[in-house]
């Protein structure tokens, strides 16, 4: 990613890469964990703010994504845990509800950013209790991936733009080619297609009620329906049955049978979509590269995806609040976007306006400008949303594996979130 005309006056704290504003304390030791899958780039971004600030020493924590809500939930209520956390945008209030993260304004008397803390986007998830008490990191959403010649030689000459133009080209690149039409991760992250599912539809799992509280926003039927629609790819033979175990979008299983040529459309993030066309580009020099991206799949209504990202906390408990708040300053400046983090978009509305997107990646700017909405009701209502992505991607598991029917799945499922609601 290029991000260019960078803003000379403090895009970059001058205490993170001077030697002014270097406390006299002793060497302190923080702990920053992790999720994502660049650990080399940022134990190289690290190192680099290890040797601006000689007297502070980063130990760098890897986690997957499906652990990282729960672990930090029970460390840090029992006072223990990383220094700094890279946390999801919607976890941060049931974060701050728990008492576990430090409010934002506890934190600036060490150093404000240089554009204030609203040049950030998606703040409003950030919330609570009028006080912020997270840091907006990266800025992503998902969209569609396509190998080109293999729908090529299915005969599709457009992309599909609904749910079932999606289903028709997959069985077409079955019948023709032999190979995977649609495929997705169908453990954990599985939450993100469903939700896009009922959103391009105009329904939700939970909505507003019209008179200032939330409501279940889908019926036992709505959610049979996209239950049967996804395990369709696996029934008919579109989908390899072991999707049902993958939690991540980037599982090796997906991306090398992209980069294969032996599956030809998938779902995933920016920073994913990223590794792929890196990944082929890499293996295949100077070869045209054959992806091309496009907007999510339309229902009775837009294609809708979430505005999510990656935010930053303080745990409540960190003994160096001060050098804690020094390494959330550099994370967040443009020259780690720049140098280490370059799968990702920054959070920031300054960096965002300098991005350049190559043509491949039309379809995600497509999305991101125009077709993306945030979690809203689900992070506003009494639901903890991570507890509802936790049921809902193991009630589709479920379904997915044919370990139960889709309507067993589905009537438990509305039970769990009828009850997340009510208490």
């Amino acid at each position: 990613m290029m991000i260019t005309k960078i803003i000379k006056a403090g895009l970059i704290s001058a205490t993170l890469l001077t030697s002014t504003g270097l406390s006299a304390h002793a060497e302190s030791v923080l702990k920053f964990r992790f999720n994502d899958g660049e650990r080399e780039e940022m134990r190289a971004a690290l190192d680099e703010f290890e040797a601006a600030n000689p007297d502070i020493k980063v130990e760098l924590q890897t986690i997957s994504w499906k652990d990282a809500r729960d672990q930090f939930l029970r460390e840090a209520a029992v006072g223990q845990g990383p220094d700094v956390a890279h946390i999801a945008f919607v976890w941060t209030k049931e974060m701050a509800e728990a008492g576990v993260v430090k409010a934002i304004e506890d934190l600036t008397q060490y150093g404000e950013f240089a554009n204030g803390f609203d040049d950030f986007i998606a703040t409003d998830l950030t919330q609570y209790n009028g006080k912020a008490y997270g840091v907006p990191w990266s800025a992503d959403t998902w969209a569609m991936v396509y190998r080109t010649d293999l729908l090529e030689q299915a005969g599709i000459e457009e992309l599909p733009k609904t749910w079932n133009e999606l289903k028709a080209a997959s069985t077409a690149v079955k019948q023709t080619t032999s190979n995977s039409g649609f495929s997705f991760p169908g453990a954990s992250q599985i939450w993100f297609p469903v939700n896009y599912y009922l959103w391009s539809n105009d329904k939700g799992f939970i909505v507003e009620d019209g008179n200032g509280g939330y409501k279940l926003g889908v019926t036992k039927e709505d959610v049979v329906d996209a239950m049967n629609y996804f395990k369709s790819f696996i029934d008919d033979g579109e989908a390899p049955s072991s999707i049902v175990t993958i939690d991540q979008p980037h599982d090796p299983s997906i991306l090398q049978a992209l980069l294969d040529g032996q599956q030809a459309m998938a779902v995933m993030p920016t920073n994913t979509y990223r590794q792929l066309l890196s990944a082929f580009e890499e293996a295949n020099p100077g070869e045209p590269v054959p992806f091309m991206s496009g907007p999510m799949m339309a229902g009775t209504g837009e294609p809708k995806t979430h505005l999510g990202g990656r935010t930053l906390v303080v745990n409540e408990n960190t003994a160096n609040p001060e050098d804690a708040w020094k390494l959330v300053q550099f994370l967040t400046s443009a020259q780690l976007f720049e140098k280490y983090y370059t799968n990702q978009f920054p959070a920031q509305k300054s960096l965002l306006s300098e991005i350049e997107y190559r043509p491949e990646e039309k379809g995600f700017s497509t999305q991101l400008a125009n077709y993306t909405r945030t979690w809203g009701p689900y992070a506003e209502s009494k639901a903890q949303l991570g507890q509802m992505w936790n049921v809902t991607s193991r009630a589709f598991s479920a379904s997915l594996s044919g370990q139960k029917t889709s309507e067993v799945s589905a009537e438990e499922l509305i039970a769990e979130i009828s009850r997340m609601i009510e208490d």
